[in-house]
């Protein structure tokens, strides 16, 4: 049987993105839980929530979403291609 990692790290944060145009005012805040663990394939990864307003006019991304990486920064260009993929900017 597999041992649980262990938690070394967790901090709630607020993320905004802005829909890339520019005549939109549409903005996104999520909530996000940012975890690292001590071991694994992946250990860190961050769970998202929306947490806001609906856009008017830009996409919707989905509500909830978790991304897997095995680095901060791997964590932050997957979660920065997340958001261009819907048309929103860090």
């Amino acid at each position: 049987m597999m041992k649980k990692a262990i938690l070394k790290y967790e901090e709630k944060e607020i993320l905004t993105a802005k829909y890339h145009h520019k005549k939109s005012n549409d903005y996104l805040r999520y909530k996000a839980i940012i975890k690292i663990k001590e071991s694994g394939n992946n250990p860190i990864e961050i769970h998202l929530k929306f947490d806001g307003i609906y856009p008017f006019v830009a996409p919707m991304p989905p509500e909830e979403h978790v991304i897997k990486a095995a680095s901060i920064l791997d964590l932050y260009m997957k979660l920065a291609k997340w958001f261009k993929r819907y048309g929103y900017e860090l």
